[in-house]
């Protein structure tokens, strides 16, 4: 492996996932339901061992989880701080889209809880065709036969999947951190400054106050 040394972080699902390309290839990925932050730290730690320079690093801003997306986005910024480098934010849907491009439309969905699909559909580009917040029903008729399908929520959801047309990824649940740093590698111009990063979340925060 060659070419710029990017770290890559993802935390908008319960397998959180980090990977670091350049002179060498490493990658950390953990299923984690509470306390992504203990885990993912120390990971990040490892897989910096010895990296003397780093060019930047790419992490999900959303949607997804909310805590999770900002432990992710809050280690990526501490690391680029840490290191002089700039921050390349990706769409958590982009990045699982990404390693299927090239065939058929794809669709990903992400679980997002109260029987709700945050949902992408990319057709060949990964900008989005469409990027909502739906029912998982509403989600997967987004795409027409043939597509395939991925993330977390082609899993869960396999069943209308399949109903529509559309075919599963064998691994639809991996972790897109190996992909986002080799897609990062070829888009650093894309990088900003890590002041200028912001999160993506499609639906507002339960957390979020009421206005006023």
């Amino acid at each position: 492996m060659s070419g710029p040394t990017v770290l890559a972080i993802d935390t908008a699902t319960p397998l959180i996932g980090a990977a670091l390309v350049g002179p060498f290839e490493r990658v950390w990925t953990v299923r984690a339901v509470k306390g992504s932050d203990a885990l993912l730290v120390p990971a990040l730690a490892a897989l910096l061992d010895g990296v003397d320079h780093l060019d930047a690093v790419t992490v999900t801003v959303g949607p997804g989880s909310f805590t999770s997306l900002r432990v992710g986005v809050a280690a990526a910024l501490g690391v680029a701080v840490a290191r002089g480098c700039p921050v390349l934010p990706v769409s958590s849907l982009a990045a699982r889209a990404a390693p299927h491009l090239g065939g058929p439309p794809v669709l990903v969905l992400l679980d997002g809880r109260k029987e709700r699909a945050y949902v992408g559909l990319f057709d060949g580009a990964l900008s989005p065709v469409d990027e909502q917040d739906l029912p998982p029903a509403d989600a997967v008729a987004l795409a027409q036969a043939p597509f395939v399908a991925t993330g977390e929520g082609a899993e869960i959801w396999r069943g209308l999947v399949e109903a529509a047309g559309g075919v599963v990824t064998e691994d639809p649940q991996a972790s897109p951190a190996l992909s986002m740093a080799r897609l990062a590698q070829g888009r650093l111009h894309e990088a900003v400054a890590p002041e200028a990063l912001t999160l993506h979340y499609i639906r507002p925060s339960d957390a979020a106050l009421p206005a006023g």
